[in-house]
């Protein structure tokens, strides 16, 4: 799950969000949209004078859409993310997260079957910068682990491969 983040003089968007996840656009001036929200996704649009959503242009039910004209900055703010090594690992793995400003921090590790396994951050406050956390799973078994860290109504996912 990714935050897509543009920032363009003018931006015509026609890729479908079919992935669930937060997605922002932005542009200085315009933003011309014929794509498709799909049902999972929570997509906002901002520009600086004006978005248009043109034939073809949907947001399925269930999908969060939300489109602003509001002043937008040509600085890019670095992203929510979140990576881990070694990776593949044994014993134990560092997960390491950057938060670009600071807020309540969920961490969590998901198995292939979508289970809560682990829950190594819940609530949290913590300050905007990196951030890094050891996960020795001694009971977890090998497999596909799915690390999610979320903050800032933002969320940031990586896959862990143990062996």
């Amino acid at each position: 799950m990714a935050t897509a983040q543009t920032n363009q003089q003018s931006l015509r968007i026609q890729i479908q969000y079919e992935k669930p996840g937060r997605y922002l656009e932005q542009a200085t001036e315009t933003i011309e949209a014929v794509n498709v929200v799909k049902k999972t996704a929570n997509v906002e649009y901002q520009a600086g004078q004006s978005v248009t959503l043109l034939p073809g242009f949907s947001a399925e039910t269930g999908s969060t859409f939300a489109a602003t004209i509001k002043a937008v900055s040509t600085k890019q703010e670095t992203p929510l993310q979140l990576a881990a090594y070694p990776n593949p690992f044994d014993q134990s793995t560092t997960i390491e997260y950057y938060l670009p400003s600071a807020g309540k921090v969920n961490l969590n590790i998901i198995d292939s079957q979508g289970r809560v396994v682990g829950q190594l951050v819940q609530g949290e406050n913590q300050e905007a910068g990196k951030h890094k956390i050891d996960w020795k799973p001694e009971s977890a078994g090998t497999g596909v682990y799915f690390p999610v860290v979320e903050a800032n109504q933002q969320k940031a996912a990586g896959r862990l491969v143990k062996k």
